[in-house]
Order: C-alpha cells, then sequence, then structure tokens
C-alpha cells in the first residue's frame, strides 16, 4: 500500500546561505499534508540550475524547486515552458519587516571595530574590502552597485574585492577581519549569528537596503494541478497549526504569503538590467 504514495522529487539552491534543516522542515511538513514522499537534492555550487548543463525541469527531474530571485528571473527570460511560479513564498522576520510582508533584505554589515574608525554609513566605506557571495546576487552586489550608482558613485568606490561563494562565508569573513565590509542577505544573518563565535556580537548591521523580491518556489510545469495547489495549501495553512508554526519559527519564518511574477517586475527589472556589469568597473 505505502508504495503506492506519491514521491516529490525536491532541489535546493539556497543552501549555505539557508540551513539545508530549513528546507528539511518544508519536505516534513509536506510529507504530513500530502501523504507522499519526498526526497531532497541539495546543490550548493550553485544559486538555481547549474548553467553548463540541462536545467531538471526540462529533463523532468525535479518537481519543486527553491533559489534565488536572480536564478528564477534567468529562467523567466528564456521563457522556459517547463517551469511555473508557485504562487506562494516564505515570510521571514527581520526588524524592518514591520508588516510582515514577502521579501527580503540586503545588511550591510562591518565588524565592530571598523565603528571606533567612524564609519557610519554606507559612504564612509570607500576604498574597504568588499566581501560578496557572487556577481549575480540581488542582496550581495547588484542591490549594492544600484545604491551607489543613485549615490553618485561608481564601481571605484571599492577597495580590495573578495568573492566568498556565499553569503555566510561574506558574514565570517567580516567577523574574523579579512574583509571590513559585506552586503549579506538578512535571512542569513538572521540565523546564523547564533552559531557564530560570541554569537555574532561583533557584526553590526550599518545600513539595510531593500525590499528584495521574495524568495521563488518553482514548480515542474508537468506536475499535476491537483499536486500543485495540495502545496500551496499546505504552505499557506501553516498559521493554523501552533506546533509547525513554532517549528518554522526558529528559521526566522511567520508564514507564507500568496506571490506572482508581479513582484519580480519593476525595480528587481531593472537591477536585473546591470546583471552583466562587474564590481570592479564602471558600471555607468
Amino acid at each position: 500500500m505505502s508504495q503506492s504514495k506519491q514521491e516529490l522529487r525536491v532541489v535546493t539552491y539556497m543552501c549555505p546561505t539557508h540551513p539545508v534543516q530549513l528546507y528539511e522542515l518544508i519536505l516534513e511538513l509536506l510529507e504530513e499534508a500530502l501523504d507522499c514522499y519526498t526526497t531532497l537534492q541539495y546543490e550548493s555550487r550553485s544559486p538555481g540550475p547549474l548553467p553548463d548543463r540541462p536545467d531538471p525541469f526540462s529533463t523532468n527531474k525535479v518537481d519543486l524547486a527553491f533559489m534565488t530571485a536572480s536564478s528564477y528571473m534567468k529562467l523567466r527570460e528564456k521563457s522556459n515552458v517547463n517551469i511555473e511560479l508557485l504562487p506562494v513564498t516564505p515570510v521571514f522576520a527581520h526588524q524592518m519587516n514591520v508588516e510582515n510582508k514577502p521579501g527580503y533584505f540586503s545588511d550591510i554589515i562591518i565588524h565592530s571595530d571598523k565603528k571606533a574608525h567612524n564609519v557610519n554609513t554606507l559612504l564612509d566605506l570607500r576604498g574597504c574590502t568588499f566581501a560578496y557571495s557572487d556577481e549575480e546576487s540581488l542582496s550581495g552586489s547588484k542591490i549594492v552597485l544600484k545604491t551607489l550608482k543613485e549615490k553618485g558613485e561608481n564601481a571605484s568606490f571599492f577597495g580590495s574585492l573578495l568573492r566568498s561563494g556565499s553569503h555566510l562565508s561574506s558574514a565570517q569573513m567580516v567577523l574574523s577581519k579579512q574583509a571590513e565590509w559585506a552586503a549579506v542577505d538578512s535571512t542569513t544573518l538572521l540565523f546564523s549569528k547564533k552559531f557564530m563565535y560570541d554569537g555574532g556580537k561583533d557584526i553590526i548591521t550599518l545600513e539595510t537596503l531593500g525590499r528584495l523580491p521574495p524568495y521563488p518556489i518553482v514548480v515542474n510545469a508537468k506536475l499535476s494541478d491537483e499536486i500543485k495547489k495540495a502545496i500551496i495549501n499546505a504552505l499557506l495553512r501553516l498559521p493554523q497549526t501552533q506546533q509547525w508554526k513554532n517549528k518554522f519559527a526558529k528559521f526566522g519564518i511567520i508564514k507564507f504569503e500568496a506571490n506572482s511574477d508581479v513582484a519580480y517586475n519593476g525595480s528587481p527589472t531593472q537591477m536585473w538590467a546591470i546583471q552583466n556589469e562587474k564590481l570592479n568597473v564602471r558600471y555607468y
């Protein structure tokens, strides 16, 4: 009897920016709600489907995927008919998110020692060593370039550049003083500081940029409408069950809320338009 259960194949490209335990918890929720089996692939080499090989949707190897907004926008730009945006997204706690809306922020962080050197705003970081996750990250680099441009600056603002490979590594570089500042995904900072030396107390958030578009949940277009609706309902009903609500709260998730493609238009599209620009060249 158990062998007749549906198997849901899930991949996350969000680790180590987010802890893999968060996605294991989502799978536990879906198994209970859908009475199905789940498998989780952990892909930390890229924030979305690896660009040098066929995407797992067209080859029908994945049913559900968690990826960055920039990766989803790249798939959407290619008019990939094998994917759909699942109209639901997590809502994370953040001091700036007083209305508990979808989307996240980019925290500009420094070591507490920098405060003693009269570093009080982003512009005080001119010529300092900058750590970033990767060139395509909206929160790790693109929003920084956009903000500097709005302030009349250009890429000559940066001193040395250190590509860390992940938001978690960027934060660790600031904590260990390998880098003087970084722009990190706010949800990474929220969860990871408690595991850092002294609870990461030496990391100071200098400024917060955003709001950035919600984290997309992407589904295989071949998946049945019945399964898609069941996944959506399971996530949206999360706040109704205190036990599940408490489990997700450990990762900073308040609830799941409706999402749509509109969230990736407008300002995010403008930011995406400079995706080919580099941190170490002029971009205007």
